[in-house]
């Protein structure tokens, strides 16, 4: 098992023809980075709810020490200031900038949340080699929790994969 080990290199963008609608990240490049205005959910009836989502994090460049010989697992720690009102949208592993495997977002709003873990893949037929690739990573993406109104930001603290 590898330690924890955060990304070397963190970048964001918006979903095509959303860049002024979903929400940048301030300084995305390093930890902690806080959203650059609030993520907003206004309650109107289910199909005219306005639930807010953040620009994609596309976290990558890890360079583990210690990988295994076999992979069996990958975990991914998230910290994060949710403000009781932020979920993940999309928490995904990626490969040459591809998403891939499944996406394992979900709406608990715990500050430190680990997905996947010692016998998890993550629906994916990944190698030790394709981590030790500096495009593997991790996709992230935040959004209003679609259950109360609210109007609060996020912090991302950090984000760490370990690899068994």
């Amino acid at each position: 098992m590898t330690p924890w080990t955060p990304p070397r290199s963190i970048t964001q963008y918006a979903e095509s023809g959303a860049e002024a609608i979903h929400i940048a990240w301030r300084a995305p490049e390093s930890f902690p980075t806080k959203t650059s205005r609030d993520l907003l959910h206004i309650a109107r009836s289910p199909k005219l709810d306005d639930t807010d989502r953040t620009w994609y994090l596309h976290l990558t460049d890890f360079r583990f020490v210690g990988l295994p010989e076999v992979l069996t697992g990958i975990a991914v720690r998230v910290a994060a200031n949710r403000r009781g009102r932020i979920t993940d949208e999309t928490l995904q592993l990626c490969l040459a900038g591809e998403p891939i495997g499944k996406n394992c977002a979900d709406m608990d709003l715990s500050p430190v949340k680990i997905y996947g873990g010692e016998t998890d893949l993550w629906s994916t037929q990944l190698a030790v080699g394709d981590l030790q690739d500096p495009t593997f990573g991790v996709l992230l993406r935040f959004q209003s929790h679609p259950h109360w109104p609210h109007k609060d930001s996020a912090i991302l603290d950090v984000v760490e994969l370990q690899i068994y």
